[in-house]
């Protein structure tokens, strides 16, 4: 008997084997060098490129929320990372299943400051700058030179919305289409005041890029208003999110900022409008 369950544990080992396999296989780092140094370091921005197995050509490229540097590496030829953003990891399976790819962007090297939960760097004068536009551009640039990859769509959930703001104006010849999810427009305080401080001020009216808000209706966490949303994207470039749960902290992963219960509808609003053009008003349901 224990010799019988010692060959069913190794056949189940093997089996699931390739599968892991396969799924670690579709995560890869991609770098490109910037134009700056640090010391004699060459500064690198990287990203974590998950491709879906079937892809259509379109890539979400996420920009995470706080603190917004997740530290992508290589360590040992395997992906590492401080985080992910976790409700769309939730999302991928939607994702993956309409073709689009994901594409985890990280901030560059010289702005990774202090590790750990609250950020020290890449606040918002460097993501209002030219030059992290130069190095999401480099990082474009060079996914798609593999030439399965075509078109990028740049999602910012949170804090990442400052990317996403300030890329959608200055990189309008290399994004598809902008999503900005749960978009923080009020500043933290203290130590952290630099940290949205450009969103009061934000041209939206120079963006020539298609753009839509994601955002949930009853949003609890006190930087991310849904009215900012609701002022800026409506009517037709608002997607509102309804109903899930609120257990976490107001802007934890089990809340309404990150559609907790609701990653199935606001996966499928997101697939509609990158691959197709279409705006679901509302997603879910109360």
């Amino acid at each position: 008997m224990r010799h019988m369950k010692f060959v069913i544990g190794l056949l189940m080992a093997l089996v699931l084997l390739p599968r892991a396999n396969a799924q670690d296989a579709q995560r890869q780092v991609v770098e490109a060098l910037s134009a700056r140094s640090q010391g004699d370091q060459k500064v690198m921005i990287r990203a974590l490129l998950d491709q879906a197995p079937q892809p259509n050509g379109n890539v979400l490229m996420v920009f995470p929320g706080w603190p917004g540097i997740p530290r992508i590496e290589l360590k040992n030829g395997q992906p590492a990372f401080f985080y992910l953003q976790q409700h769309v990891e939730r999302m991928r399976p939607v994702l993956h299943a309409a073709g689009i790819s994901l594409l985890t962007v990280d901030c560059p090297t010289d702005q990774w400051g202090q590790r750990g939960p609250n950020p020290s760097a890449c606040d918002d004068d460097f993501r209002s700058s030219e030059a992290y536009a130069d190095d999401v551009r480099r990082l474009i640039e060079q996914v798609r030179s593999q030439q399965t990859l075509t078109r990028f769509f740049a999602m910012g959930h949170s804090y990442g919305a400052i990317s996403s703001h300030w890329l959608s104006l200055r990189l309008p010849d290399q994004l598809a289409g902008v999503i900005h999810s749960a978009s923080q427009s009020i500043a933290g305080g203290g130590p952290y005041t630099a940290y949205a401080k450009t969103m009061d001020r934000f041209p939206h009216e120079q963006v020539r890029v298609p753009f839509v808000y994601l955002h949930h209706r009853d949003d609890l966490c006190r930087f991310t208003p849904y009215q900012f949303a609701q002022r800026h994207g409506s009517p037709n470039r608002l997607i509102t999110v309804v109903g899930g749960s609120k257990w976490s902290d107001p802007c934890g992963k089990a809340s309404y900022h990150s559609y907790d219960e609701r990653h199935e509808a606001a996966g499928q609003a997101l697939v509609r409008w990158i691959n197709e053009g279409v705006v679901t008003p509302v997603a879910g349901t109360e």
